[in-house]
């Protein structure tokens, strides 16, 4: 994924101070609005109702830093999604962020993976509503969903930790235990159970691993 940074141009966007747009927000008033701050955009953002969960990860390339948007999708089609920010802007009123991206695609032939870049650029818009709150719009369904402008409001809360073991393990594993069941329902009960298990507990960690992603 490193290599791939390089060769996409990840490493032209770096999030963090927007440009300088973005530093502690300072109230006049206790009735003052919310404003995102830098440290907003360093933390987790995670939905229950939606059960998808997302966050801007920094990473460094040599000298340069870079960006990436990350999505984890826990609901009934588990998946995770990197899009590559390529306008990150913060509006005047500092209350909501609106981000462009491109996700990246893997395809796999003759048992070789590529990388690319979509064609396609989305939009989504981050609105801080309280301290640790925050909405945005999910669009699509199955393993299309994704952080858009348009579809289902959804409210977010901004966590330190990351939700990606928590959410896999109460929403994804249930999904696949009962999957894999099916598909070892000719074992005895016994081995269907343990398999079941322990390919849904597999599941689970590839899952987390993917949200959690760490840039070699």
């Amino acid at each position: 994924m490193k290599r791939l940074m390089v060769k996409l141009g990840l490493t032209a966007m770096a999030l963090g101070t927007l440009g300088g747009l973005v530093s502690p927000s300072v109230t006049a008033s206790a009735k003052a609005k919310p404003t995102i701050t830098n440290t907003d955009l360093k933390r987790y953002y995670k939905s229950s109702k939606s059960k998808t969960a997302f966050y801007f990860k920094t990473y460094k390339s040599g000298k340069k830093t870079g960006t990436l948007l990350i999505l984890g999708d826990f609901g009934s089609s588990a998946n995770v999604k990197y899009g590559v920010p390529s306008s990150i802007k913060l509006s005047k009123n500092r209350q909501t962020l609106t981000t462009k991206y491109r996700l990246i695609q893997f395809k796999t032939a003759d048992n070789k993976t590529t990388t690319a870049l979509s064609k396609k650029t989305y939009t989504f818009k981050l609105t801080k509503t309280s301290s640790t709150h925050f909405t945005t719009k999910i669009a699509g369904s199955n393993a299309s969903r994704r952080l858009a402008t348009s579809g289902k409001k959804y409210t977010y809360t901004k966590t330190k930790t990351s939700p990606g073991a928590k959410y896999a393990k109460k929403y994804v594993r249930p999904v696949l235990y009962q999957q894999y069941k099916k598909a070892f329902a000719s074992l005895a009960k016994d081995q269907q159970k343990k398999f079941a298990n322990q390919y849904a507990d597999m599941g689970v960690k590839t899952m987390t691993n993917n949200f959690n992603y760490k840039i070699k």
